[in-house]
């Protein structure tokens, strides 16, 4: 509006020079020099216009990336934070899953000599089992009370195994989502395996198999071992390797 104006002013002043006697070329040159003028006034204000949208646009969008990788750092924090809590919760119950099935799977047993002991030392010797009644009734009348007893606390003893995989099995479906891969892949894998190995030792000791069953077992010790390693060593790196990383 104000170059227009000028403008404007500028029109009746060379009017009235043209008026007043002026020649073509001085009112020619006068009109020249003030385009020129003008001209340059207007490339400017419209440069410093332009340049100050670019100033705003270029500021909302450095506040818009900041708030974009703000958020992004901040649940990638989240999840780290949550990653270094479950993963040893997680992998702790892996270990006392492996454990339990190692010693049961061992096949090493030392058992009393039920069949030496009087009535009532048997007695007394059951009723700090955890066995029920009747299971208990079960060993005291048996011809054999040994074998009767052997195959009771097998039981006993698989059963407590395969809850300690169960465990690791339902913290792994928990709080998997914070389990980076290949690292949970490996722990289902080792899962499965102890857990089939299990299975196969249960149904070879209840059914009394002969020739028991050992498909699983090779596995789990052939793979299984090697496996627990490699996820104790992928562990590892994942809580330590903040501490080792240089900045």
């Amino acid at each position: 509006m104000e170059t227009l104006a000028s403008w404007e002013t500028w029109k009746s002043l060379l009017a009235f020079l043209s008026a007043a006697g002026l020649s073509i070329a001085a009112v020619v040159g006068a009109a020249y020099g003030l385009f020129r003028f003008l001209g340059e006034r207007w490339i400017n204000h419209k440069l410093t216009e332009r340049l100050e949208a670019y100033r705003s646009e270029q500021a909302r969008e450095l506040e818009r990336l900041r708030h974009k990788i703000n958020g992004v750092f901040d649940r990638t924090k989240r999840l780290h934070d949550r990653e270094f809590e479950v993963l040893p919760d997680v992998w702790g119950k892996l270990v006392e899953a492996e454990s339990w099935a190692q010693s049961y799977l061992s096949g090493f047993r030392q058992y009393p000599d039920l069949r030496k002991l009087s009535d009532d030392d048997l007695a007394e010797f059951l009723e700090g089992t955890r066995f029920s009644e009747a299971q208990k009734r079960t060993i005291r009348d048996a011809g054999d009370p040994l074998k009767a007893y052997r195959k009771i606390e097998e039981m006993y003893r698989s059963r407590d195994a395969i809850e300690k995989v169960r465990d690791a099995s339902r913290s792994l479906r928990k709080h998997g989502i914070f389990v980076m891969d290949p690292l949970r892949s490996d722990m289902d894998k080792l899962i499965d395996l102890i857990h089939a190995a299990l299975i196969e030792a249960e149904m070879n000791h209840q059914h009394e198999i002969q020739p028991p069953m050992r498909d699983s077992y090779k596995s789990f010790k052939s793979e299984g071992e090697l496996l627990f390693k490699k996820i104790e060593a992928g562990v590892r790196e994942r809580l330590w390797d903040s501490a080792t990383t240089e900045v």
